[in-house]
């Protein structure tokens, strides 16, 4: 479900009247919020921040740490979000502490992150907050807490820091902190930051809604977002192009965090390899032969192992991992470039967005 915004003189003209009090406060901030749909933009003294709905297509990780996450824009733009410390994730459904470890390409997140940007290809940016199993249901909206007005029968409206927001809530409104345990009105002091939900927003300036419910991030001062990322993640390409021999392939390789993995097949076949696929006690294996050696890999177990085809001869190459198990998407497989050292006689050099397999000569 969207936020919606409506044209609703009588709703307005009852929100007005008790909004009143904020008049003498509220200065026209220097820039307004644009739909709260797509895309938001808050400024204070001490954050600039952007927000935006988008697609995760690439998440890059250290050692089994996300540092950085690529993302989509609904408008087709592609920025690397920087994880850090600072860095809130949040199920959009339940409103809990979730993790980074189960993202992966295709997802859809609702990404807060630092309007200061390299100028690399892609952007760069400190990521604050991502909202992460958003599915059909509104998205949380990100604010800080600037003015708070009690009002008549147990409802309070909070100016955000912005001053382009006016939000009401009352005991029906579920607040709760990221741990869930229940709060109150009392909680959300000036400089808190709270995620709230809100389905409708009237088009006045400040822009006026009644949250159904709210997370307490935290009661501090404003969080400072860094205004230049933190730290400069290597960039991989999400396709790679794969030299097999002497041809250049119209299949691409991908990378899953910094592991380069390519359409197992393609390749081999390229090399003058043959491949099989088999089915065995409940597990697939998929075998890479050619005249001198073959290579047997279990679909899902990084462990890389080839022998010799030499009538007389002994040679078998010691397990190898290469922090990728073979894989099956859409009929094909897809292993580590690497496999190909494990089958011996082969070089493989990754860089700058090619992979090159050749025959040692």
């Amino acid at each position: 479900m969207k936020k919606k915004q409506i044209f609703a003189m009588g709703m307005s003209a009852i929100l007005a009247c008790s909004s009143v009090a904020f008049a003498a406060d509220v200065a026209t901030p220097a820039n307004t919020a644009t739909s709260a749909e797509t895309e938001q933009m808050v400024s204070t003294a001490a954050v600039t921040r952007l927000g935006t709905m988008a697609t995760v297509k690439q998440v890059n990780q250290t050692e089994g740490v996300v540092k950085s996450v690529l993302i989509t824009t609904d408008d087709e733009q592609e920025i690397q979000l920087n994880i850090g410390e600072q860095t809130l994730v949040v199920d959009n459904q339940t409103g809990a502490v979730a993790g980074l470890d189960t993202l992966k390409a295709g997802d859809k997140i609702f990404a807060y992150y630092s309007a200061a940007m390299t100028r690399s290809l892609p952007p760069q940016s400190a990521c604050e907050l991502i909202l992460v199993n958003v599915g059909e249901q509104t998205t949380a909206s990100l604010h800080e807490v600037g003015t708070v007005v009690p009002e008549e029968n147990a409802k309070v409206a909070i100016l955000n820091a912005a001053g382009d927001m006016i939000i009401r809530m009352d005991d029906k409104t579920a607040i709760t902190s990221l741990n869930g345990e229940t709060l109150t009105t009392g909680d959300l002091t000036a400089g808190t930051r709270f995620l709230a939900w809100y389905d409708i927003v009237l088009t006045s300036y400040p822009g006026q809604t009644y949250a159904e419910k709210v997370v307490v991030l935290s009661d501090a001062e404003p969080r400072e977002i860094e205004t230049q990322p933190t730290e400069t993640v290597e960039y991989q390409p999400t396709e790679w192009t794969i030299i097999a021999g002497d041809k250049t392939l119209d299949v691409k390789g991908t990378a899953q965090g910094e592991i380069v993995v390519i359409p197992v097949r393609a390749v081999a076949e390229a090399l003058g390899c043959t491949v099989s696929y088999e089915q065995k006690d409940g597990k697939e294996f998929v075998t890479v032969e050619n005249d001198t050696r073959t290579m047997t890999m279990e679909i899902g177990v990084d462990n890389y192992v080839s022998t010799t085809k030499i009538d007389g001869a002994v040679g078998m190459t010691a397990p190898a991992q290469y922090g990728v198990a073979p894989y099956v998407t859409d009929g094909t497989t897809y292993a580590p470039a690497e496999m190909f050292k494990a089958l011996v006689g082969f070089d493989v050099t990754v860089a700058d967005g090619t992979v090159t397999v050749t025959a040692q000569k």
